[in-house]
């Protein structure tokens, strides 16, 4: 009786050391696993902030080429404009300056039309509080009330969005 007893708590001694060691082995392998996983999301962490960096390091440097297109776009209308005040200082003829005047306009309407820039037709229109800054009221026959009869300041709308309001007389 005692060797068996003697057999089963050696045969409980070894279930035990191979239940141990299986225990240790799992728990190595889930400390290396864990290891891994925090290299990783640490790894993860730095790819994603270097990623916000260089995105917005990006669009800091689309906004900034943009507006020099821009710039570069307006200078030859600068230099149309210089050559006017030049030629308007040495003579004496209105209506080239009117004429050159109006050319420069045209030319400088043209380029900011082209970036998506529209001004906003208000005479004869529905007063539109997104549009529209009324400066006052007046008494017209030919308009009903409500009516813009008059524009103070001209509205413009950039690629349809308002970006500034036209100020304008309304009809009472």
């Amino acid at each position: 009786m005692e060797t068996e007893k003697s057999q089963t708590k050696q045969e409980n001694t070894s279930k035990t050391k191979k239940r141990t060691t299986a225990v240790k082995n799992e728990l190595k392998k889930l400390k290396d696993e864990k290891a891994q996983l925090t290299d990783q999301l640490l790894r993860k962490i730095a790819e994603f902030d270097n990623y916000r960096k260089r995105t917005e390091r990006e669009y800091l440097d689309r906004v900034k080429n943009a507006n020099e297109r821009l710039i570069a776009d307006i200078l030859p209308v600068l230099d149309d404009l210089e050559r006017s005040i030049e030629h308007a200082r040495s003579s004496q003829d209105i209506e080239a300056l009117i004429a050159g005047s109006e050319l420069i306009y045209k030319k400088l309407s043209a380029l900011l039309e082209k970036e998506g820039l529209q001004p906003l037709v208000s005479i004869g229109q529905e007063f539109d509080p997104d549009k529209h800054d009324a400066l006052l009221q007046t008494e017209q026959g030919d308009y009903e009330s409500g009516t813009v009869v008059d524009e103070h300041l001209k509205g413009y709308l950039l690629n349809g969005k308002v970006i500034r309001h036209a100020q304008v007389i309304v009809a009472k």
